[in-house]
């Protein structure tokens, strides 16, 4: 079998350009894989990324149905075992109370619905990113206290509402009693998140105050949970329901409180790897091809082989090899140029500061960083054995069935 994979490597670079073609459709295939999944997994994972640092944390501790119908009444004390639990697990990071509520922001020009997110300002800094999001330019200032009459609100609804810095508006909402409040608040820092949706709608006061208008004393509406790495989602959200043991609330992980976001991702993986399909039926065909014109070639010489007793079987696997090498060459060159390329852009990214508007509506921001992982890699490397393999199949066949006295006259 040595000799066998040594003769197949020899009859590889018999005809030098002939099998640089192959590998060189081979190299970029596995590039444009690469490139295409690195971009792919890098808008991902800056989707959830974002939205977990600016609305969601990992995990949320609420009442029951509350992520179905945010108001004011659904809200619960944060009881002290509460953050006990929380707390006990090394994969814990931080945790913040918040207090949501629909209501309508109104200035003098205008009005919107939005949702008021009442915080606890030095907790906030911990779970999301709304504190670096914030401007410092022109006065703009993130929350100080918990009860000051202030908001946080977006640079893109401010230019909607005709607002600026200092502006007092009125925030209006329902109470504990179904009954409408309004509370005047002036206008201290303007922020802008890589999420349009978010900045369109979500607003930001002091937890004490919003909790005081609201008349819910020391509930809150939820609380939201950091852990060191996404990946502990499912298990910290196993233990915490299983040591809260509270029938009234629910804890739900950012994939259940986004699941158009977890969709989306499906939908791109789904594309990416139909993507996949069609570069490398091409380069199936490619394979195939050359290898039928090679096995044409050396008709003679096979059937020579076959005459001094070389078994079919043997011949079989010298095509497959041939194949395989092929395969191995362009898998080589590349992941080479992929992955370098991967490295570059990894560090400087891809500027879609063009494309702004699209890239905030899908929640990646203005630049996108690819990502390649472990398991990407090997199952690139296990498509271009398989293809490379069934490619040589049909031509590895139809050379093991050569007769030695057909091709000894074969001209």
């Amino acid at each position: 079998m040595k000799t066998i994979i040594k003769i197949a490597w020899r009859n590889l670079w018999r005809h030098k350009r002939r099998s640089m073609v192959v590998v060189f459709s081979i190299a970029i295939g596995v590039f444009l894989m690469i490139f295409t999944m690195g971009f792919m997994n890098g808008m991902n994972v800056q989707m959830v990324e974002n939205t977990i640092s600016t609305s969601l944390g990992h995990i949320a501790i609420h009442e029951k149905g509350f992520q179905d119908n945010m108001k004011i009444e659904k809200n619960f004390y944060p009881e002290k075992r509460f953050l006990k639990i929380i707390k006990k697990s090394e994969n814990f990071k931080a945790f913040a109370p918040k207090v949501k509520v629909q209501g309508m922001i109104r200035s003098s020009e205008a009005s919107r619905g939005v949702m008021v997110v009442g915080i606890d300002p030095e907790k906030e800094k911990k779970i999301s990113k709304i504190y670096d999001y914030t401007s410092k330019e022109d006065g703009s200032q993130f929350l100080d206290s918990l009860n000051e009459d202030s908001i946080l609100i977006s640079k893109s609804m401010a230019k909607k509402l005709d607002l600026v810095l200092g502006d007092r508006i009125v925030l209006m909402f329902q109470n504990e009693k179904d009954e409408i409040v309004g509370e005047g608040v002036k206008i201290k820092g303007l922020f802008t998140t890589p999420v349009d949706s978010f900045d369109k709608f979500v607003v930001f006061v002091g937890i004490k105050k919003i909790q005081e208008v609201t008349g819910i004393g020391e509930n809150v509406s939820e609380i939201t949970v950091l852990l060191n790495d996404k990946k502990w989602v499912d298990v910290e959200k196993k233990r915490i329901s299983k040591m809260i043991s509270n029938n009234k609330l629910e804890i739900l992980s950012w994939k259940d409180m986004a699941p158009n976001l977890v969709k989306a991702i499906d939908l791109f993986d789904a594309m990416m790897y139909l993507f996949f399909g069609i570069i490398f039926i091409t380069v199936l065909f490619s394979i195939v091809n050359t290898l039928v014109m090679s096995i044409m070639e050396r008709f003679h010489e096979i059937g020579v082989m076959k005459s001094i007793g070389t078994r079919p079987s043997w011949i079989f696997f010298m095509v497959i090899f041939e194949a395989i090498n092929l395969g191995i060459v362009g898998l080589i060159f590349g992941l080479g140029s992929g992955l370098l390329l991967i490295l570059i852009l990894s560090i400087y990214g891809i500027d879609f500061s063009f494309y702004m508007e699209a890239m905030r509506n899908w929640g990646t921001g203005g630049i996108i960083y690819p990502l390649v992982k472990i398991k990407d890699l090997v199952g690139i490397c296990m498509v271009v054995f398989f293809t490379t393999i069934v490619a040589a199949i049909y031509p590895a066949y139809k050379a093991a069935k050569i007769k030695p006295l057909d091709a000894l006259h074969y001209i």
